[in-house]
């Protein structure tokens, strides 16, 4: 059944179609995330004097929208950060393009359009950039940096450990609680995107720095499940996770440091382990193999390191080759300034 030609506007359907996607079981990280980017298209319409009615969003409205994200300066009206010059990523409007065409399907789906509009709409090409996994030295100079027996130190240690050995994300990480983590068995019990839940192994050092936290730092606050606390004993957040890594990102010289490096880093260690991608997609929490490509792509150094170990033709017992002297090079009257040759056997 089509509704079409009701005058269904676009912010009209917006609390419908999140309730949606919470029926539908999306985290409440990816509804927010939708949300924001259909609110900000809402914001663009309303600003460039253009119908918000459903009836009206057409394919050349949305490529009208694609060309003002590319045109749209980074920051522009933050009311905290300065603008720098520099225009939205490829990235970023890629991910406002994909919560259109999302929004969209869901429209034909519940017969609000007769045809899903954007279905032939092509996203926005984004180049494909390596992410450079922690090397040993930064791991090693990150651990450096949480070297001590203070309360902090021994959370923070902790936190590092088992970010690069589990492969968490952060917000499943933040969100762990004390019954879930069974250190003596080798796993903890993960909620994670979706309310799936899923066993995640942890190794034995880091089970013994999970050990360490609980016993000598973690305070001991009735009524609070949750593993990683602050020291006035409340809950850590995601951002509180975020701010602890950037401080320790500069301490260790790691500036570059965030939670999802720390999960890339375990992936790709995983693999160059002898790990496999099965069994990398279980740890992590994927639907689908195609979403672990995103981790395993190896970075250049891998890459040059596996050839030199596995070359085909340096493996390979070549026949000794003939002798033969190289050609001379001789300059012909005809041609006396140009660099043709004669080779001559």
């Amino acid at each position: 059944m089509s509704m079409d030609g009701n005058g269904f506007t676009l912010d009209s359907l917006l609390s419908y179609y999140e309730a949606n996607l919470h029926a539908e079981g999306k985290s409440p990280k990816t509804i927010e995330w939708y949300g924001e980017n259909l609110d900000f298209f809402h914001r663009y319409l309303i600003g460039h004097s253009l119908s918000t009615r459903v009836d009206d969003l057409t394919v050349d409205i949305i490529r009208g929208y694609i060309r003002y994200l590319q045109r749209k300066p980074k920051f522009q009206g933050h009311p905290f950060v300065a603008e720098n010059g520099q225009f939205l990523s490829p990235k970023t409007i890629q991910c406002h393009v994909r919560t259109l065409k999302a929004f969209f399907s869901w429209l034909h789906r519940e017969g609000y359009t007769k045809e899903n509009r954007l279905e032939k709409l092509k996203l926005p090409k984004a180049p494909k950039r390596i992410i450079e996994p922690l090397s040993n030295d930064e791991i090693n100079n990150l651990l450096a940096a949480t070297n001590s027996l203070s309360r902090v130190a021994l959370r923070d240690y902790a936190i590092v450990m088992t970010l690069l050995d589990t492969g968490l994300r952060a917000s499943e990480l933040m969100n762990l609680k004390m019954e879930d983590v069974h250190v003596e068995q080798g796993y903890v019990k993960v909620m994670g995107k979706g309310g799936k839940e899923r066993l995640v192994p942890i190794g034995s050092r880091a089970q013994r720095a999970l050990l360490r936290y609980i016993y000598h730092s973690r305070p001991d606050v009735n009524g609070i499940a949750n593993v990683f606390l602050t020291l006035a004993g409340d809950p850590m957040s995601t951002n509180a996770l975020r701010l602890m890594l950037s401080r320790l990102g500069r301490k260790s010289g790691v500036t570059r440091l965030h939670a999802h490096l720390c999960r890339h880093t375990f992936a790709v260690n995983y693999l160059l382990n002898g790990g496999d991608v099965f069994s990398l997609q279980a740890i992590l929490g994927h639907s689908s193999i195609e979403m672990v490509r995103n981790y395993v792509a190896l970075t250049s150094t891998d890459v040059t390191n596996q050839h030199r170990r596995f070359s085909p033709m340096d493996h390979i017992r070549l026949r000794p080759r003939a002798n033969r002297p190289f050609c001379v090079r001789r300059r012909t009257k005809r041609k006396a300034t140009a660099d043709a040759f004669t080779p001559t056997y």
